[in-house]
C-alpha cells in the first residue's frame, strides 16, 4: 500500500492477513477479510483501495470501481490509487472518467512515468492526440530508450497530421526495436502518408516477406495498392493476407469488396459467405451480399435476402438497406425512401446516396434527387486520390491530343508495309451514358458478332507504340508489336471465332481514335449519340468508379468541359483522318429499334438477324455486365431516359453554354425534349 495512509493496528493486521489469502490464491478469503475490517471501522481509505484491486482481480470489475472511486475520493492525490482505478475505468470501457482520473498534476508526480504513459493511451484512444503527444514527449524525455512510447508518439503524432514528426518517431521506435512487426508497420504506414508511396510499399513487402506468420503487413499493402488503382496487385495482396488468417473478418471483408470492384462476382459472393459463416449478424456481409444481387441483377435472390438477414439477426439499419434496393428494383420507391429512412445518417456512403437519388427521383421529387446526387459526387470527391488533378491531367491529355492531331501530323501519317491477314475490330464508342451498352447487347444477339466489353486492350497495346507526338510515324515492328499484344488479350477474353466480327466496346475510346487507326487502317467506327444534356445528367447522377476518365463527372461542369472536349476531339480526328463511321442515336433506337439497327448491319456489311432485337434474352443470358446500365439492358426499352434531364432543367442550365453548340449541330434541342434527330447525325 501506499505510505500516504497512516493505519491502526486493526487495520494493518486485516490488510496482512488479506494479502496472505491473495498469495495463496484465496481471492474469496481475501475479500471477506477486508470487508469485515471495512465494516468494524477500519481505515476506509486503505481498505477500499485493497478491496478495489481484489475484487479486480476476481474478475468483479464494477465492485472493484466502487472501492477505488471511495479510496480515491479519500486519497485523491494518491498516485497508486489513481493509477489502479483509471485501469479499472479503461478495463470497463470508461475511457474519459480514467483520464479524467489521471490529472497532469497526478501524472508528473510520478516517477515511474507509469501514469503519464497509461495518460498517453487514454487520450489516444478518446483521440484527443494533443494531450497523447504531450504525455508520451514527457515519456520519451524521462525514458529515451522506451521504443514503446516513442512508437505510441509516432502513431499519435500521425493522427494529428505531424507526419514528419511521426516518421522521426517512429524511425527511433524502429532502431530501438528493429524486430517489432508493429513498429515497422506503423512506420511503412507514416512514410506512405507523406507521399512516398514506393517506398511505403517497399517496406511492406519487406515485413510481409520477413514476418511470414503476419497478415496485416499485406492487408495494409492492398489498401494501398487499391488507393493507387493497381486492382490486380492490391487483389493478390490481400488474397496472400487472408491465406496468413483465413478467420480475420476485417480481412475477408476486404477481399470480398476487391474481387466485387474488379466485378468477380462470384468469387466476391463466397468471400461474403464466408464472413457469414463465421458471423452470421455481419452488417456488412450481408450488404455485400445485396450488392453482389444487385449488380448481377438476380433479383429473387436479392428479395429472399431481406428476410434471411432477419433471420440472421443483422442489425435493422443493414436490414432497411437492403430492403430499399430491393423496393427499388421492384420500382417500390415510396416504399424504398421509407426503409432508407430506417438507415442511420451516419451510413451517409455514396452507394446511399446514389439509391436515395434514384428512389426520389421515382416518386418525382427532383429537386431532393439532384441534391442526393450532388451530396454522392461530394462524399465521391472526399473519397478518390487526388480527384481535381487526375480528371484535369485526362482532359489536359485529350486537349494536348487535339492540338497535336494536325494536316501536317496527319499528312505525314506512315504506311505500314504489307496487311495483317486478321480482321480488324470494329471500336463502338461514345461519351458514356450514350446507349453503348444496349447497343452491345443487342449486337450481342447476332451469331457472328463476339463483343469486348469495355477491356483494357487497345489502350495496353497502345503503350507499346511511340508517344502520341510521333504516333504518325510508327515502325513496322512497333505496330506490329502492339497489334498481337491487342489480340492476345482478345483472344483471352473472347473465342475469335474465324469469320466472327470482333466489336471492341469502349466509350472513351472515342479519345484514342487515332491509336486505333494507326494499329487497324481499315477499322470501322460506331458512335452511339444522344441527347448531350441527357448524357452529361447521367454521368453526374451515376455512381462510376473513379478512374481517370470519370473522375470528371464529379463535377457538373467538369463532366460539361469533358464533353466538348471529346466531341471537339473526335471531329477533328474525323475531319482529317476520315474514318469509316456509322452513328447510332439512342432516342431512334428507343422508338424504332429495326430502323435505327439495319443501316448498321449494311454498314457492317453483315447480314440482318431479328435475334439483334431480343436484347433482353441476350442480356439475362450473357452473365456479368460490367457497366452502369447492368440493371437497364435486362428490361424491355422504354423510353423514359429520354428526355431525363428536362426534369432537372435548372440544375443544368450552368452546363448550357458548353453544351448548346453540340445540342444544336446533333439536332436537339434545349427547348423541347421530345425533339431527337430525324437521321443519324
Amino acid at each position: 500500500m501506499t505510505a500516504t495512509f497512516v493505519l491502526d493496528d486493526r487495520t494493518a493486521d486485516a490488510i496482512r492477513q488479506a494479502i496472505n489469502a491473495a498469495s495463496r490464491g484465496a481471492l474469496a478469503e481475501a475479500c471477506a477479510i477486508g470487508d469485515r475490517a471495512l465494516a468494524g471501522g477500519g481505515n476506509a481509505a486503505a481498505l477500499n483501495a485493497m478491496l478495489g484491486m481484489l475484487r479486480c482481480q476476481s474478475g468483479n470489475l464494477d465492485t472493484g470501481i466502487r472501492h477505488l472511486r471511495a479510496a480515491h475520493e479519500a486519497q485523491p492525490a494518491d498516485p497508486k490509487i489513481a493509477a489502479n482505478l483509471a485501469t479499472a475505468l479503461s478495463e470497463g470501457g470508461h475511457h474519459r472518467e480514467a483520464l479524467e482520473v489521471l490529472t497532469e498534476d497526478l501524472a508528473r508526480v510520478d516517477a515511474s512515468m507509469r501514469l503519464e504513459r497509461l495518460r498517453g493511451y487514454l487520450a489516444q484512444t478518446l483521440d484527443d492526440f494533443p494531450a497523447a503527444i504531450q504525455s508520451y514527449e514527457r515519456v520519451v524525455a524521462a525514458a529515451p530508450s522506451d521504443w514503446e512510447a516513442w512508437n505510441n508518439l509516432g502513431n499519435a503524432r500521425r493522427s494529428e497530421g505531424d507526419i514528419e514528426g511521426s516518421i522521426v518517431a517512429l524511425r527511433r521506435a524502429a532502431k530501438l526495436e528493429p524486430e517489432s512487426p508493429p513498429v515497422l508497420l506503423n512506420l511503412a504506414l507514416a512514410i506512405g502518408a507523406a507521399g512516398d508511396l514506393e517506398e511505403s510499399e517497399s517496406q511492406l513487402r519487406a515485413i510481409a516477406a520477413d514476418y511470414p506468420a503476419e497478415a496485416r503487413p499485406l492487408g495494409e499493402l492492398h489498401a494501398l495498392l487499391r488507393e493507387q488503382g493497381r486492382d490486380e496487385e492490391a487483389l493478390e495482396a490481400i488474397e496472400a493476407s487472408v491465406q496468413r488468417d483465413p478467420a480475420n473478418i476485417e480481412s475477408l471483408l476486404a477481399l470480398a469488396s476487391q474481387l466485387s470492384l474488379l466485378q468477380r462476382y462470384d468469387a466476391a459472393e463466397a468471400a461474403y459467405r464466408r464472413v457469414i459463416a463465421l458471423d452470421a449478424a455481419n452488417s456488412l456481409a450481408n450488404l455485400g451480399l445485396a450488392l453482389v444481387f444487385e449488380l448481377t441483377n438476380r433479383r429473387e435472390q436479392l428479395s429472399k435476402l431481406v428476410s434471411e438477414a432477419e433471420e440472421r439477426g443483422v442489425e435493422e439499419a443493414a436490414v432497411n438497406f437492403i430492403r430499399a434496393f430491393n423496393f427499388r428494383r421492384e420500382k417500390r420507391f415510396e416504399e424504398g425512401l421509407k426503409a432508407l429512412d430506417g438507415v442511420p445518417d451516419i451510413l451517409e456512403t455514396q452507394r446511399r446516396m446514389h439509391l436515395l437519388g434514384q428512389l426520389l427521383e421515382g416518386v418525382g421529387r427532383y429537386d431532393e434527387a439532384f441534391a442526393a446526387f450532388l451530396r454522392m459526387n461530394e462524399l465521391g470527391h472526399e473519397d478518390a486520390v487526388l480527384p481535381e488533378q487526375r480528371g484535369a491531367n485526362y482532359r489536359g491529355n485529350v486537349r494536348n491530343q487535339y492540338g497535336t492531331v494536325t494536316p501536317e501530323w496527319v499528312g505525314g501519317w506512315r504506311q505500314e508495309k504489307g496487311r495483317d491477314p486478321r480482321p480488324s475490330p470494329v471500336f463502338l464508342v461514345g461519351f458514356p451514358r450514350s446507349g453503348t451498352t444496349l447497343l452491345d447487347t443487342m449486337l450481342m444477339g447476332h451469331p457472328q458478332i463476339e463483343v469486348l466489353e469495355e477491356e483494357p486492350a487497345l489502350r495496353e497495346a497502345g503503350a507499346l507504340l511511340p508517344e502520341f507526338a510521333t504516333l504518325s510515324t510508327a515502325g513496322d515492328e512497333q505496330i506490329r508489336a502492339a497489334r498481337d499484344a491487342y489480340f492476345r488479350m482478345a483472344k483471352s477474353l473472347t473465342p475469335l471465332k474465324p469469320g466472327n466480327l470482333l466489336i471492341d466496346k469502349n466509350p472513351l475510346t472515342m479519345n484514342n481514335l487515332p491509336v486505333a487507326r494507326r494499329l487497324f487502317p481499315d477499322a470501322k467506327v460506331i458512335l452511339a449519340l444522344r441527347h448531350p444534356c441527357d448524357v452529361v445528367l447521367s454521368c453526374f447522377i451515376t455512381n462510376f468508379r473513379a478512374n481517370d476518365g470519370m473522375v470528371s463527372f464529379l463535377g457538373l461542369d467538369t463532366a460539361a468541359e469533358l464533353y466538348d472536349l471529346s466531341f471537339s476531339y473526335l471531329e477533328r480526328v474525323q475531319e482529317l483522318m476520315k474514318l469509316p463511321m456509322h452513328t447510332i442515336t439512342y432516342e431512334n433506337v428507343v422508338a424504332d429499334q429495326e430502323r435505327e439497327l439495319r443501316p448498321l448491319f449494311e454498314f457492317l456489311e453483315l447480314d440482318w438477324n431479328d435475334r439483334v432485337l431480343e436484347h433482353e434474352s441476350t442480356a439475362k443470358g450473357r452473365g456479368r455486365i460490367k457497366t452502369a446500365s447492368y440493371s437497364q439492358v435486362v428490361e424491355p426499352i422504354y423510353t423514359r431516359a429520354s428526355g431525363r434531364w428536362w426534369h432537372y432543367r435548372k440544375h443544368l442550365e450552368p452546363a448550357f453554354a458548353v453544351l448548346a453548340p453540340w445540342v444544336e449541330k446533333f439536332g436537339y434541342s434545349l427547348d423541347d425534349p421530345a425533339k431527337i434527330p430525324s437521321k443519324p447525325a
